[in-house]
């Protein structure tokens, strides 16, 4: 239990790694996205994950691990990427 407890440190964390990326104008823009994102996802994740392990839980019932392990297999190289051209076209002092 205490290892599910420090999963609410990276969503603040990746938070103050995307204001860093956007000027101060759109800061709120950024924050609204931010919500919405996060919002959008807690209605989406647990209807799909749900609906997936209902639908092979009498067949394969370790399948709803693999689908979390496929989501950030895909997940993961999206964030690189697109961290990797924000951090590219960053101007050299900051």
């Amino acid at each position: 239990m205490p290892i599910f407890a420090l999963g609410g440190i990276g969503p603040p964390a990746l938070q103050v790694l995307a204001t860093r990326q956007v000027d101060p104008a759109r800061q709120g823009q950024l924050q609204g996205v931010l919500a919405s994102a996060v919002s959008l996802a807690s209605i989406v994740a647990p209807l799909a994950f749900s609906t997936c392990y209902f639908l092979v839980q009498k067949d394969w019932p370790g399948a709803i691990w693999l689908s979390v392990v496929l989501t950030y297999a895909i997940a993961v190289p999206l964030v690189v990427l697109g961290t990797r051209k924000a951090r590219t076209t960053q101007p050299a002092g900051g």
